[in-house]
Order: structure tokens, then sequence, then C-alpha cells
């Protein structure tokens, strides 16, 4: 059960009198997916559109062997249609349809010609003699459209036995054979055969869809940027603060520049003495007067946007101009103390008589009796094929409660999976979700034990409380969670706070490190995610998602060890066959770290997505890349196949690995690499457990 209660499920389907009993319903049903959902008291983040093109007559010189032509900059599109062209684009100020008819179909709208002619007036400028070709036809017709341009597919969140297949953006001919694939594998299988979590329903935290607002601010930023380059490090303006932790106003007071992830608001970096927040969106002044298709009046352009022009400064494939701010909150990690808010994680107490016995099905690591109460383990969560359905912390409270730390992007992906397992399974036990109840400040760096041991009631020393376990403290009179772990490769401990607590310990926190920097210089500093993604790189440590996904194995990810001690033990959990087979048959592909050669910036980061090259033969692409400020390096993962999709033994493939000659292409150019088969910072792990060269606690 989830909360305590059960899932409601789906048992039949009421239509024209009759009863048809089933245990699954998939909704595909476009722009009028919400009056499906709207019977079984669903929300989700659609809506519908008037979306048109135009046909011209016959031109001259126009013929089917044409390329079709998009102009990004001008947001419209040529397609061939015979003799003629069919026009259209990604107007800024599209007119929603928010009745929508249940009794319309195979119709279309008259289009409205104010509206279309942004469109027009972008295909006269790329081409002016469409200013005098006559037009053949006109059509607009209802389309469905989402808060960020993907489709809305998968199981639902809430309701048991309900899968979404809606929402295309207009690329429904485009997606419909791979995602009718999957989706028939998704509820035959339990899990799609490929990594579908850009696409998938959980992607949205359940208050999102909840507010009306956030969807139509979102849908028409998505809709409106559809052909906008996509930068690594861009950022929405629309559907902003929907979810923010109790630290938000005192972080945004300290220069936080947040990203939106899940809806939430999470510290990206920070830029001191500066006004960073980001102001309610002015759907870039693209209506006059109300929205068209809402009764909503339209917000005034903002005169100035600070937020909005920090963003716009990493909005490059280059080195955005905040990239300095970065590297000095990897420096304070590294040197230092950094203080991270981390509440957007998902977290959930795992309860009831039978927890355990849920735990140790569900884990690939241990949590049979065998684990002690206060240890806390890193973990992977697989299906049946043995794919990572998730990775992530799980603490031992008692033999009948367990505390798991999920990371906020995929925390409602991972409660949907649990819970479902649960169900699935039997067990007596329950998912409470507490993620609004605790903030999570994450405290790291080489005096975080120091800057921590005089505020808190216990002993932060390594007999106390030794890496990877937990104890209950208090801290400036507040109770709270104490974990010894890190994700930044550093001595570190996460405080998980009840929310009401966060903004006294923080402040303690700060105090603190304000006297730690006056009386020894040390450096003390708020950092945020850009941090944390350079440093996590350093360490090898995995992203769901980016690095491993329901379409890899622990093995093939490189944390078999989260595995290994249970594939030892005849106990049973939720994808061991499929490991122990993978074991004895070897691997045919296997995530391996790459750096480009030369140390310091290259002239342009990695950014994902380029090729991997062994001996002059591409085996594999970039999946995740952050340059290592401390390491001053480079660093791509990516997954590599095997010569022929040959299974090899774990020394055979490390033999192989080593052996070659590695590059990156990168936009036509090779950039030479090489192979790491260890992380390139702190290989040893000292300073994790606190063992630090004396010129850094000098």
């Amino acid at each position: 059960s989830v909360q305590g209660q059960p899932r409601r499920r789906v048992t039949a389907v009421r239509a024209l009198g009759q009863t048809i009993k089933t245990g699954t319903v998939v909704n595909c049903t476009g722009a009028w997916a919400n009056a499906i959902t709207d019977m079984v008291g669903l929300q989700i983040p659609l809506r519908a559109m008037k979306h048109a093109y135009i046909v011209t007559e016959s031109i001259k010189g126009v013929h089917p062997g044409l390329p079709n032509l998009r102009d990004h900059d001008l947001s419209i599109y040529f397609k061939i249609q015979g003799d003629s062209l069919a026009l259209g684009g990604y107007e800024q100020n599209p007119e929603f349809w928010p009745n929508v008819d249940p009794g319309f179909h195979f119709g279309l709208f008259d289009l409205d010609w104010d509206t279309f002619n942004q469109n027009l007036e972008g295909h006269i400028k790329r081409c002016p003699l469409i200013e005098n070709v006559g037009i053949k036809s006109t059509v607009c017709g209802p389309e469905s459209f989402t808060p960020d341009h993907k489709p809305l597919i998968g199981p639902d969140v809430e309701l048991r036995g309900f899968v979404h297949c809606c929402g295309f953006n207009s690329m429904g001919m485009m997606l419909g054979g791979g995602v009718g694939r999957e989706v028939a594998a998704w509820v035959t299988q339990g899990a799609p055969n490929v990594d579908l979590f850009s696409m998938d329903v959980a992607r949205f935290h359940p208050d999102c869809p909840r507010d009306a607002s956030w969807i139509e601010d979102r849908t028409h930023e998505s809709y409106a940027k559809t052909y906008s380059i996509v930068f690594p490090h861009d950022e929405p303006l629309a559907g902003r603060m929907v979810r923010k932790s109790a630290l938000y106003e005192t972080l945004l007071e300290q220069g936080c520049v947040y990203q939106n992830r899940q809806g939430f608001e999470r510290p990206g970096w920070f830029a001191p003495g500066v006004d960073t927040k980001c102001k309610d969106y002015d759907f870039y002044a693209a209506y006059e007067d109300k929205i068209s298709g809402l009764e909503r009046t339209v917000r005034p352009k903002h005169d100035e946007h600070v937020y909005h022009e920090l963003i716009e400064a990493e909005c490059t494939f280059g080195w955005g101009k905040n990239v300095d701010l970065v590297e000095q909150e990897c420096l304070a990690a590294r040197t230092g103390v950094a203080v991270f808010d981390q509440s957007y994680f998902g977290k959930f107490f795992l309860e009831g008589p039978e927890a355990m016995k849920a735990a140790d099905w569900l884990c690939t690591a241990r949590m049979d009796s065998s684990r002690e109460i206060g240890s806390v383990a890193y973990t992977a969560l697989c299906n049946a094929r043995g794919g990572v359905q998730a990775d992530l912390t799980v603490t031992k409270l008692a033999e009948d409660k367990f505390y798991m730390a999920a990371g906020g992007t995929t925390s409602t992906h991972d409660r949907r999976w649990i819970s479902g397992e649960l169900e699935k399974s039997g067990f007596q036990a329950t998912l409470r979700d507490a993620s609004d109840d605790y903030c999570m400040l994450s405290i790291q760096g080489p005096y975080s034990r120091t800057l921590l041991s005089d505020l808190v009631d216990i002993s932060l020393e390594d007999e106390s409380i030794p890496f990877s376990t937990c104890r209950h403290a208090k801290l400036a009179g507040h109770d709270l969670m104490i974990l010894r772990l890190t994700f930044v490769g550093e001595l570190g401990f996460e405080l998980h706070v009840p929310s009401q607590s966060a903004v006294p310990v923080y402040q303690a926190i700060m105090k603190a490190g304000e006297a730690l920097t006056e009386s020894k210089g040390v450096k003390v500093a708020n950092a945020g995610y850009r941090a944390i993604d350079s440093m996590s790189a350093e360490k090898s440590y995995r992203h769901w998602h980016a690095d491993l996904s329901n379409a890899e194995t622990p093995l093939e990810a490189g944390i078999g060890f989260v595995a290994l001690a249970k594939l030892k033990t005849e106990t049973p959990f939720l994808g061991r066959e499929a490991l122990v087979k993978q074991r004895e048959e070897g691997l045919s592909r296997k995530l391996v770290c790459l750096t480009v050669d030369g140390e310091g910036r290259p002239e342009t980061p990695l950014h994902g997505s380029e090729t991997m090259w062994r001996d002059g033969e591409c085996v594999g692409f970039v999946r995740s890349t952050a340059f290592g400020f401390s390491s001053n390096l480079q660093i791509a993962y990516g997954y590599v196949d095997t010569p022929g999709g040959k299974p090899l033994k774990p020394k055979q493939i490390d033999e192989w690995l080593a052996a070659g000659k590695w590059h990156i292409g990168d936009k036509l150019t090779q950039r030479p690499s090489t192979y790491r088969p260890k992380c390139v910072f702190d290989p040893l792990n000292k300073r994790v457990k606190g063992d630090y060269p004396p010129e850094v606690l000098a």
C-alpha cells in the first residue's frame, strides 16, 4: 500500500451499456486524453491547441525530390507536397482549445490568419516568392501538447492499471510505432526494453498537473520554443516555484540561481549579491491582451529579469559566463566546506511487519537480519530482466522500518515502481512519502566534521558514525538524522531535517562556517548541482537516466558491487535470475570512462551523444559528461559494445578496453582520449574516509 491506503486500480470499462472486465486501460486519445482521465479522477499535464499549416498552389521548380526545410530562427518549416509546399511552424502566440468537444472528430477549424500570419511572415522572409503564390488549402486541427514537448507514456502513478500513451506534440507519426511497441512491453512485461524516462508520465510530480496555470504556462513555453536550440544549461521561465523547499527564500537571499526539476526549485549555482529570483511568466510578450483561447489576462512584459539574463549567459555550447562561480563551489568542497541543499530528493519510509522482507526482495543489497540497524546501503532496484529501475540509499532504522532517499528527478518514478512491486508481492508493508516533510542538507569537505562537531550532541568521529551509517542527533536544539554519505567524494554528512527546522539548522551551520573562516581561513560556501555534477563525475558516481537505466544492469553499469554479496547467497530478489545468467555468460557492453587528452578546460566542452571510438571503430556514444575542476579533465561516460557483441568475462573485457587507442568524435573532429579504469579523483577513496594530505588540513 501507499500512504497506508491501497492504490485504486482499474477493474472494468463501461461503454454503450456494457461492462468489459479488464485490469488495464491504455489512454491513446490525444487531444481528448483529459476527458478520459477526468472519468477516473486524474490530472495529466496536457493541453489541446489549434495547430495549422497551409498548402500552396503549384510552384515552378518544386518536385518530390526536394528536401524538407526547417528554419529554427524563424520557427517555420517547408514540406514538399508534390509540386506544392506545405507551410507551417510554431508561432509564439498559439491558440489553446480548452473546452475540447467530445463530438469533434475528423474535422477542421477555420484558420485564424491573425495567429498564422506570424508563421507566414517568416515563410516570406525565407522564401520571398511565397508572397505571390496562391493558397490551395488550409489545415487547422486539434493537437495535444505537453510542458516539455515530449509524449506522456507509461503507467499512471496513482491509478494501477491505467496506462498513458498520449501528448505526442505533432510527432505521432514519427514516434507512434516505437512508442507502441514499448508501451506493449510495459503492459505485458512490467517495463519497457529501452530507457523511456524522458517520455514517462512519472517525470512529472503529481503536484504539477493539479495546477492548471502551471500546465498552460509550461505548455505555451515548450510550444513557442519547439524550434529553439536546446542548450545544455537552459532553464524554463514558465511554471516556476510550484514546489520548493523550506530553504527556498533563505537561499534566494544568498544569490541562489535555481534549476527546475520535477517542478521543484533546486540550487544550480550561487551568484552572491545578485537578485536571482525567477519572475512570473510573461509569455515572452506574445499576446497583446488575453491568452488566445483562455480566459486569462496577460502579464506585462518584464522590463528587467536578471534570472533570465543569468540563464541566457549559459545558453552556449562553449563555456557559460558563470562557470567560474561553479568552479569556486567545487574548490570549497575540495578544500573547506560546501553546503548543498538537496531537499528535492524523494524521501520515503517503508514500514510494516514485512518491511524487511519487502526491502530484501526489492533491493540488490542485503536488507535481511544480517544488516545492522543504523546502516545505510547504496542499492539498485532491478526489474525481472536485471535492468536498473532505480538506484537509491536505504537506511535500516528498525527491523520493520526503512528510510529511502531517491534522486529528486526520479522520485515519482521510483515511488511508482516500489509501490507497484509491493502490490504485486503482497508483502505487509507500506510506502510512506515524506518528501515534503524533510529537507536534506549535505555538508561536504575536509572541514565538514570540524564545522559540525560543536553543533551536534553526538560524536562525529569514525568510531561513532562510520561511513555509510545513520545516527539520530540534535543540532541547535532540533532533531534530525545524520547519514555519513557523500556524492562528491569528500568527508561528508547528510542532515535529514524536519522541514520546519530547516531554516534554523541552516543558519546555525552558516554561522559556524563564518566562525571557521574567521579563525582558520577555511572556505565555507553554498554550492549547487552544477558543482555536484562536476565532482560526482570525477568520482565515477552514477546518475540514473544518464549513466544507467532500466535498460542496463548493475554489471554493465560498473556497479556490480551493489548485488555481489547477495548473489553469493541463495537469497531471492527481483532480477536475480537475469544477473546470475549475465555473470555466467559475460558482458557484451559496459559503461566506460574516457577523458579528453590535455589538461585544462578545452576550447569547447563535451555535451553528450558524441561518438566513442576504439582503434578507429565506433563502439558507443557518450551518455554523460562533465568537466572536473579538481582533476582539470573533461570526463565522459558511455556504454561500449564488445567486438561483434560477443559476451566477455570481466578480465577479458577489461583487457580489451585497456589495449585500445581511444578518441571521442565531436562535430567532425577526433579528440584523442584516455581510457580510465578507475575514477580520476582520489581513486583510493581516502578523502571519503577523512584521510587527507597534511596540506589540505594545514
